[in-house]
């Protein structure tokens, strides 16, 4: 009975096919981390610092783990190659990283499609840009090969420009701070990767002030600005709203979703004749990224190009994305020409106030001096368009006098006098 039992248990182990038995030939590999081939400006997208990586035989099981490090890595010149042996016609998995920092320790497929990378702020590229690659059936059949892996950047990149050509020529819109919201702290980089709560993006995110800012407040032409740039981890929350068109519908009522999905604030001082912007403080727009109206992702090593264009004042828009709190009346009221005035019985004589903002309640009381004249026995008015003055036609000489009184938010009066035939 044992005899039997040792025979069944030598049956259970012999290989499953003769493949195994033929040994495969080995050969020498180099597996090249390659950078990805679109430019960014800002941080130094060429640079690796260091990088983990896998080699996965088809059935699952880790062939080799490497990690190298930035002090061996500038022992071999910078070059991310990586010189190793491999099977002769096996379809290898390879996975690598770079710029993550440290030695990742994780020996399964399952392990690394489950890691998240996380930020310690939104700028943490000194060590250059995290990047991620996966290369399925990395097959090699002659000694001295090389293998490829396009590396992806974990980031996307939102290339960001003014156009002011639909303003009023009477406003002014100059941006002092770019930022990102809901910008994801950590990414998967290894399988898609999506903020899950608000605990996995930054308070405060990727942002851009003072002079970093300034290009957005220069022309390249008419109307229009230069660029700048902002970066934030992949974020791909998918189609969350239905049937939206125009941008004034994409946002949200979901708090939840509102505080997960990407979106891009701008902070900019602004004057026009009738608003100004308080003393430190801004007039805010916002915008969802997003590969639609209805989208709200934001993909992985993808360069995405926006233009703002506000229209007329650039207030016609009362909603979260246009945020008007920081933003004051600009009060003004200036008598013209003057408080005394002359002129000829022969002319017409123009009396009015400039007043803002456009819309404040004005009231005009044409006067007579002396108080057994009657105003229309000394002259003839027509009150401007606006309402802020009047046009007096005088019938002789005499002494007119014109009340005007601007109510909120100016809350100021005043009294001109006009001598004819002086």
């Amino acid at each position: 009975m044992g005899r039997i039992r040792r025979i069944l248990c030598a049956l259970l182990i012999l290989p499953l096919s003769c493949e195994s038995e033929e040994h495969p030939e080995t050969v020498q590999t180099t597996i090249i981390l390659e950078l990805p081939s679109t430019r960014s400006a800002d941080p130094d997208q060429y640079r690796i610092s260091d990088y983990n990586l896998w080699i996965f035989h088809p059935n699952g099981t880790l062939e080799e783990r490497r990690y190298v490090s930035p002090r061996e890595l500038a022992s071999l010149g910078g070059e991310a190659k990586y010189r190793t042996k491999l099977l002769k016609g096996i379809p290898y998995r390879i996975y690598a990283c770079a710029n993550l920092g440290y030695e990742l320790r994780i020996d399964d497929e399952a392990g690394l499609k489950a890691y998240r990378y996380h930020l310690a702020y939104p700028d943490e590229y000194s060590t250059g840009l995290p990047m991620a690659s996966v290369l399925e059936k990395a097959c090699v059949e002659n000694e001295g090969e090389t293998l490829g892996l396009a590396l992806e950047r974990l980031l996307a990149k939102v290339e960001l420009s003014i156009d002011r050509s639909a303003l009023d020529a009477d406003v002014s819109f100059t941006v002092r701070e770019v930022s990102v919201g809901g910008c994801p702290s950590s990414v998967t980089p290894f399988s898609p990767s999506k903020a899950e709560h608000s605990g996995q993006v930054f308070n405060n995110g990727f942002i851009k002030n003072g002079m970093q800012t300034s290009p957005l407040n220069r022309e390249v032409q008419v109307g229009k600005s230069e660029s700048i740039c902002v970066y934030l981890l992949e974020n791909l929350q998918g189609d969350l709203l239905e049937n939206v068109v125009s941008d004034q519908g994409k946002v949200f009522s979901d708090s939840r979703l509102a505080e997960i999905c990407s979106y891009i604030r701008i902070k900019a001082e602004y004057s026009s004749p009738d608003y100004r912007t308080k003393p430190g403080e801004y007039l805010v727009y916002r915008f969802y990224l997003g590969e639609d109206r209805n989208n709200f992702d934001v993909r992985r090593n993808t360069h995405y190009t926006v233009s703002i264009r506000p229209e007329g004042d650039g207030l016609n828009e009362d909603s979260w994305r246009v945020d008007k709190s920081g933003i004051e009346p600009q009060t003004r009221f200036e008598l013209h020409p003057a408080a005394f005035n002359t002129c000829t019985s022969s002319e017409d004589f123009h009396i009015w106030c400039d007043i803002a903002p456009s819309w404040t309640p004005v009231e005009i009381e044409p006067l007579a001096y002396d108080d057994d004249i009657r105003v229309e026995e000394l002259y003839d008015y027509q009150i401007d368009p606006d309402g802020h003055g009047l046009v007096i036609h005088p019938h002789k000489g005499g002494t007119a006098m014109v009340y005007i009184k601007a109510g909120h938010p100016v809350n100021r009066d005043t009294l001109a006098m006009l001598v004819v035939d002086p």
